[in-house]
């Protein structure tokens, strides 16, 4: 059974708003009355995921250590802190950082359920499957980064400096630079599904894609050179993987677009 054709939103009859929202045309107060049920749900797991975090705050941040512990010289203490506060402050950092991330997948449940109703039934097909995607290519985005990127950029950036002195790194600077790499790698990752994203809703086309694409790369290299630590290393493991899932995009949104016209109207 093929989707009813539906005029633009502001042309929209009290049939068409039913048949969009399954057969319930909701208030203003009720969609605030949603709103606030829907944000109150996401509040409260995330409570629970930054207290289960903070739980066990020891063992995530033993593990975060690792990139840098394996490059550190044989006679290094390991990691510093200068006040009395600074390690009490990391620990809610990562618990809070852990916590949002792990309850990523609800929240944007509830994030999908509030909109659900307002979309087409052909928007629906897509944006449940793009916040899918994202959340997936997130997680990609910081294994990434912890497995690869650390521990290259960790053991040029400490090699160069021991040509020059000992390093003294404290654990406030550590988990800040950890958190700065992590989720920029994570976002990045998120470019080539709003790409997708927005080739479906035709608001770019391939062939602009392909048209701009020695632009498209000057970005990628740009954006890779704010995000991780100035070495060649780090740029090039971060432009390359970005680059080629940008391509992987243009593949993938000709497929959705030949699919897409070949499907009956």
């Amino acid at each position: 059974m093929t989707d009813p054709q539906l005029p633009p939103a502001n042309q929209l009859t009290t049939a068409d708003e039913e048949l969009i929202d399954g057969g319930k045309v909701m208030s203003i107060w009720e969609h605030l009355s949603e709103l606030k049920s829907r944000v109150t749900k996401a509040v409260l797991i995330i409570f629970v995921t930054c207290g289960l975090a903070l739980a066990f705050v020891d063992p995530i941040i033993i593990f975060l250590k690792q990139p840098l512990l394996a490059v550190l010289p044989s006679g290094s203490k390991g990691l510093h802190f200068t006040g009395p506060m600074d390690v009490f402050m990391v620990d809610m950092k990562v618990a809070f950082l852990v916590g949002i991330i792990t309850a990523c997948p609800f929240w944007l449940f509830q994030f999908w359920k509030f909109f659900e109703p307002a979309l087409y039934p052909r928007e629906r097909r897509f944006v449940l499957p793009f916040m899918i995607a994202s959340v997936a290519v997130f997680c990609v985005g910081i294994t990434f980064c912890y497995y690869l990127i650390l521990p290259l950029s960790l053991k040029y950036l400490i090699g160069l400096g021991l040509e020059v002195g000992q390093p003294l790194i404290t654990i406030k600077d550590y988990v800040s630079l950890l958190t700065v790499l992590m989720l920029g790698f994570g976002a990045v990752f998120e470019i080539p599904v709003l790409i997708v994203l927005l080739a479906m809703l035709d608001v770019i086309t391939v062939e602009g894609l392909t048209a701009y694409r020695r632009f498209i790369i000057l970005a990628i290299l740009l954006i890779s050179a704010i995000i991780v630590p100035p070495d060649p290393v780090s740029l090039v493991a971060l432009a390359t993987p970005v680059y080629a899932m940008y391509e992987l995009s243009i593949v993938i949104i000709r497929s959705l677009k030949k699919r897409q016209a070949g499907a009956p109207k």
